[in-house]
């Protein structure tokens, strides 16, 4: 019994320590795209105090954010997989593989999570133009392509998902 009070009470300082269970994303959205494009690049935080928000860009020149997920509530036992909920949609103008072609890019293949600034996971149509998969930015370097992106549609992807509790 003893053991079980120490868990939970670990647990709680560590989501009361972290903030987890608070968010300052306001941004709101609304249900997200049912877009099935096979042109799509996916750029994320990495975040481990937190669900990052995460960029949908399409081919087509428009963007998905992803601002809510779907979560069980605290002190829960949760076994969710990762599902977002709300989405802003967008449009942009800007040619995406300057990002991908910056010095700051490396391949995702032997980096830890501590190390890590942003994740880009690319669709098959790009893989079948060359590039790999998933790429990675890590901590202190820049990628001025990205930054101007960013900036261009008024995205901060370090801000925090917001939870959508269910029953």
């Amino acid at each position: 019994m003893k053991k079980i009070l120490y868990v939970l009470l670990s647990i709680t300082l560590v989501i009361i320590l972290t903030g987890c269970w608070k968010s300052s994303n306001n941004l709101g959205g609304d249900e997200p795209l049912e877009i099935n494009t096979e042109k799509v690049i996916t750029i994320n935080a990495v975040n481990k105090k937190c669900i990052p928000l995460r960029l949908n860009l399409y081919d087509d020149g428009t963007y998905e954010l992803f601002t809510a997920y779907q979560s069980c509530k605290p002190n829960q036992t949760c076994t969710l997989q990762l599902i977002y909920t709300k989405s802003i949609k967008g449009t942009y103008n800007y040619d995406i593989k300057k990002i991908l072609d910056d010095d700051s890019i490396k391949t995702a293949n032997s980096t830890t999570v501590d190390s890590l600034e942003y994740e880009i996971q690319l669709s098959k149509y790009y893989i079948d133009q060359g590039y790999d998969g998933n790429y990675i930015i890590e901590k202190g370097k820049k990628n001025k392509y990205l930054e101007e992106f960013l900036k261009s549609i008024n995205v901060d992807l370090k801000v925090c998902a917001n939870p959508e509790y269910i029953d």
